[in-house]
C-alpha cells in the first residue's frame, strides 16, 4: 500500500503558494498549502466550505486562484447584509476577515450583485440550458468567495466557476511557515 501511495503522490499532491490577501485570515500571502488533486482527477466536485485552487474562468489572470466554495450546483444562495444563506439556512462563517460590503444572490437565471445582474464580457454566467432552476447554482458550476471578501477577485466580480477543467484541487493543509501550520476542515 505504501508503494502505491508513493507512486501516486506526485500526480495527486501539489504545493501552492498563496499569492494574495483574498483568503486572510485563513491563509496569508506566502503561505504554502498542500493541495489534494485526487478528487478532481476522479471527477468529484468539491464540498461546500472547502478551499480550492483553480484556474479562474476569465483570461485576465495568469496564476491559479485559491478561494472557498460557498455554493455548489443545485444550491440556492444569497448573501445579504453579510449573512450567507444556502438552501434557506444561514451558515456560520467564523473564518471571515470582515463582513462583505456587497450583497450577492442567484435569481432569475442570473447572479445579482447589489440587486443588479452581474454584467460584462468577463462575467461567467452559463446559458439557461445549464440551469435546473433560475434560483439555483447552475449544473457544473460553483460560487467561490475569498475569506477576505472585500479584497477578493472572486464570484462576486466574475460569476460562476465552471467545475470542469478549472479545479486544480482541494487545499488540505498549510505546510509553511511552521508558525502557521494548520489542517483544513469543512463548515
Amino acid at each position: 500500500m505504501g508503494l502505491i501511495a508513493l507512486f501516486l503522490a506526485p500526480f495527486t499532491i501539489r504545493l501552492f503558494v498563496v499569492p494574495s490577501i483574498s483568503m486572510e485570515p485563513t491563509l496569508r500571502v506566502g503561505d504554502v498549502i498542500l493541495v489534494d488533486r485526487l478528487q478532481t482527477l476522479l471527477g468529484l466536485a468539491p464540498a461546500n466550505g472547502s478551499i480550492v485552487v483553480f484556474r479562474p474562468p476569465h483570461k485576465v489572470a495568469t496564476t491559479d486562484f485559491v478561494k472557498r466554495v460557498v455554493a455548489r450546483s443545485g444550491d440556492t444562495f444569497s448573501l445579504v447584509d453579510g449573512v450567507v444563506e444556502r438552501n434557506g439556512r444561514a451558515i456560520q462563517e467564523p473564518y471571515l476577515a470582515n463582513p462583505p460590503a456587497y450583497d450577492l444572490a442567484v435569481s432569475n437565471f442570473e447572479l445579482d450583485l447589489n440587486g443588479e445582474p452581474l454584467a460584462g464580457n468577463a462575467a461567467s454566467i452559463p446559458p439557461r440550458s445549464r440551469w435546473a432552476s433560475g434560483d439555483r447554482v447552475p449544473n457544473g458550476y460553483a460560487l467561490v468567495l475569498g475569506d477576505n471578501r472585500n479584497y477578493s477577485d472572486d464570484s462576486h466580480l466574475w460569476g460562476f466557476l465552471p467545475l470542469q477543467g478549472h479545479i486544480v484541487g482541494q487545499a488540505i493543509a498549510v505546510v509553511w511557515p511552521l508558525s502557521h501550520i494548520a489542517l483544513f476542515s469543512l463548515e
